[in-house]
C-alpha cells in the first residue's frame, strides 16, 4: 500500500498483554486492518484538505455479510454507508455500470444523475449511520495500527 509506504507486507498479528484475545476481537481487527490503508488516506483528505464525505455506498466482498462490513466501514469514515442486495458483486458490476454509462447516457448527463435516475431509481437500500462510540474505537485501533506499521517495516527489513 503506497499511502502506508510499503510495496510489500509481512502479515502480522500483535496485541497488549491487557487485550482481550477473543474470536470477535480477531474478527474485527482483521476487517478493521483491511480498512487501515483506506483510513490513511481519508485521514488526509479530511484533516488536512477538509474533504468531507457525506454518505458511502458500499460494494464488494467486504459487504457479503449483512450489516458487518457497513458498520466497521461506517465507524471508519464517519459516515452512513449504503449497500444494495447486490452488494457482495463487487467490481467487475461496477464497471459493468460505468460500461453502460457510457453507452447509453443521454449526451449532457453527468454519471451521478445517470446512476440516480437509470440504475439506482429502484434499488433498495439498506444503510448503517456512524455509532459515535464505535467512531472513537476505530480512531484508537488507527493509532494502533498506525504505530505498529513500525513492526511491519521491522519485518519486512529482517525477514527476507
Amino acid at each position: 500500500e503506497h499511502i502506508t509506504n510499503f510495496e510489500e507486507g509481512r502479515p502480522l498479528f500483535t496485541r497488549n498483554a491487557e487485550s482481550s484475545f477473543t474470536l470477535p476481537n480477531f474478527m474485527r481487527t482483521l476487517l478493521s486492518t483491511s480498512l487501515g490503508a483506506l483510513k490513511t488516506g481519508l485521514n488526509i483528505l479530511f484533516k488536512e484538505e477538509n474533504v468531507g464525505v457525506d454518505k458511502i455506498l458500499g460494494h464488494g466482498g467486504f459487504f457479503k455479510t449483512k450489516t458487518v462490513g457497513q458498520k466497521i466501514m461506517s465507524s471508519a469514515i464517519n459516515a452512513p454507508v449504503s449497500v444494495m442486495e447486490t452488494a457482495d458483486q463487487g467490481g467487475a458490476w461496477g464497471i459493468s455500470i460505468l460500461a453502460s454509462y457510457m453507452a447509453n447516457k443521454n449526451p449532457s448527463q453527468n454519471l451521478e444523475d445517470y446512476l440516480d435516475k437509470e440504475i439506482f431509481s429502484n434499488i433498495k437500500l439498506e444503510t448503517i449511520s456512524p455509532n459515535s462510540n464505535d467512531v472513537k474505537g476505530f480512531e484508537d485501533f488507527m493509532d494502533r495500527y498506525t504505530k505498529g506499521l513500525a513492526i511491519e517495516r521491522a519485518a519486512i527489513d529482517n525477514l527476507k
